[in-house]
């Protein structure tokens, strides 16, 4: 039997009956329930009361609560939206990087082709003194460029960082220059050589001045480069062969290398701030004049060009002119200076080829494998700039 005991107001043990004490509680849910009623009429009568007094209040309450859940519902789409903006803005840079990549190479692979081409038309050219063939090239290309700033209004004189691109254009004088001597006085083995060890001073000067960091691909072509350009050109100061004069004639094509380097920073420092056809055009007319300069202290005689011979080549050579300068300047616009130097390392591979298959000069194994190597390193570094792969190394 349960203990149905409750202490009492005086202190002692007061005996409840269960029966009553069940009828109680049974009286005090009915009351509660009751109450609850009552709360639910007065709370029904209120808002009768409110509609009655003003009909459009219920209308108002239901266009506040509608406004509310839209509100809602379009911070919501805004949200989803904005998200789904991000997500698209993403994707378009990434293809918009992988594009601007895509742009630089193929730039630069335009530029070396031009190069050979420019090559083997002075070649073809050779019965021309080197200072009359530069001037008459120069003419034609200033001309093309005459046009191009003419119908698109490019600034020729009004233009930022006058000093960088006085710069970039004394360098590139100084580089044809040095080439000329570099060939003339040195075997072509040494000058080539040389001169192509510019990469290197481009990836120091670039790294110092521009902050441009270097990764393992950049390591591997230069590595690659070197040797292969060595392997081809075979200098009397590796292979044995013909003297190659006093030692200090050795300093002339380093000078032309680190003027290049100099060049393609100076060049990438400018960056998109001047029009690339303005800074050729400057490069032409420097260039015209070092001819000039050149032809009056070598004491050669000037050659009339024949017609119908000579003068198309030397148009279609001003027209080559134009297209590797535009070239070589847009591509630094997109590509850092070490990887431009670097991937102009296949002038030397194309040179070697168009020397092999046009002018039927011998094949050696040395050189194939010298070419084989260029071609692996700038392969390994064109595929790293497409796909934005550094290897885990940077400099």
């Amino acid at each position: 039997m349960s203990d149905n005991r409750e202490i009492g107001k005086d202190g002692g043990e007061v005996h409840i009956n269960p029966v009553v004490q069940k009828n109680n509680s049974s009286e005090t849910a009915v009351m509660e329930e009751i109450k609850e009623s009552s709360d639910t009429a007065d709370a029904k009568k209120a808002f009768n009361d409110l509609v009655l007094e003003n009909p459009t209040a219920l209308q108002v309450k239901d266009l506040e609560l509608t406004t509310h859940t839209l509100t809602m519902k379009e911070e919501n789409v805004d949200e989803t939206v904005d998200i789904g903006d991000e997500s698209s803005q993403n994707k378009s840079k990434r293809n918009e990087s992988l594009l601007n990549r895509a742009k630089g190479i193929g730039l630069i692979i335009l530029a070396i082709l031009m190069a050979t081409g420019q090559g083997a038309l002075t070649k073809y050219l050779k019965i021309i003194p080197t200072g009359e063939l530069i001037i008459v090239t120069g003419v034609y290309t200033m001309l093309l460029f005459s046009l191009f700033i003419t119908y698109h209004d490019i600034p020729l004189f009004s233009f930022p960082l006058k000093k960088v691109v006085f710069t970039r254009v004394m360098f590139s004088v100084v580089v044809k220059i040095v080439k000329v001597w570099s060939f003339q006085h040195l075997p072509l083995g040494d000058a080539t050589a040389l001169i192509f060890t510019s990469p290197l001073f481009a990836c120091i000067l670039g790294r110092i001045f521009l902050k441009e960091k270097l990764t393992l691909p950049h390591i591997i072509a230069m590595i690659l480069g070197i040797i292969g350009i060595f392997m081809i050109a075979q200098p009397t100061f590796i292979f044995p062969g013909e003297e190659s004069g006093p030692w200090y004639y050795n300093l002339v094509p380093i000078l032309g290398a680190v003027s290049m380097g100099s060049a393609y920073t100076a060049q990438r420092k400018i960056g998109t701030d001047v029009n690339c056809i303005t800074i050729s055009m400057y490069m032409t007319i420097a260039g015209n004049l070092g001819g000039l300069g050149f032809q009056t202290i070598s004491g050669d005689e000037y050659v009339n060009p024949r017609c119908f011979e000579h003068r198309p080549v030397m148009l279609l050579g001003g027209i080559i002119s134009v297209a590797g300068l535009v070239a070589l300047n847009k591509a630094l616009q997109y590509e850092k200076a070490a990887t431009v130097s670097l991937m102009r390392n296949l002038d030397t591979v194309l040179a070697f080829l168009l020397q092999v298959a046009v002018f039927s000069e011998p094949v050696e194994a040395f050189s194939l494998a010298g070419t084989a190597l260029i071609m692996i390193g700038t392969l390994t570094l064109t595929i790293s700039k497409l796909f934005d792969v550094s290897c885990g190394v940077t400099i």
